[in-house]
């Protein structure tokens, strides 16, 4: 239980440095997504997923745990689509971001951020309150 704790508030912590980085820099992280999701082995993120998110659906008795089961839940129902459609998913977010203007892609990234900073201070509460 204790390794699960610890997971659950590096989880939190990793995701609250990445979104500080997006806010810090969000054209060089719009950058580095948009040479991820190009990769050819972008499909393995649909495994990381699978594999980051499958813990998160055993953490039980403490606060938040309904918010980090659903949260795993999402991970691990998302991994299978990207794994075995990652070259629509590539395409998509090409046709997507090729119509934005500049401002509209850093608002993209912005709004990444701030869903990856609520998520990580959520996980970081839930084991600093158990």
């Amino acid at each position: 239980m204790v390794l699960h704790s610890l997971y659950i508030l590096v989880f939190g912590a990793v995701l609250l440095v990445t979104g500080c980085v997006e806010l810090a820099m969000p054209a060089r992280m719009f950058a580095f997504w948009k040479a991820w999701v190009g990769n050819r082995f972008f499909f393995l993120h649909g495994a990381l997923l699978i594999a980051l998110g499958l813990p998160l659906t055993c953490y039980n008795n403490a606060p938040m745990n309904a918010f980090v089961f659903g949260f795993g839940i999402i991970l691990v129902f998302t991994g299978p689509f990207i794994l075995f459609y990652a070259n629509r998913i590539r395409r998509l977010f090409d046709a997507t971001t090729v119509d934005m203007d500049e401002s509209s892609l850093r608002h993209l990234v912005y709004f990444d951020a701030g869903v990856r900073l609520a998520i990580g201070a959520a996980f970081v509460y839930s084991y600093l309150a158990r």
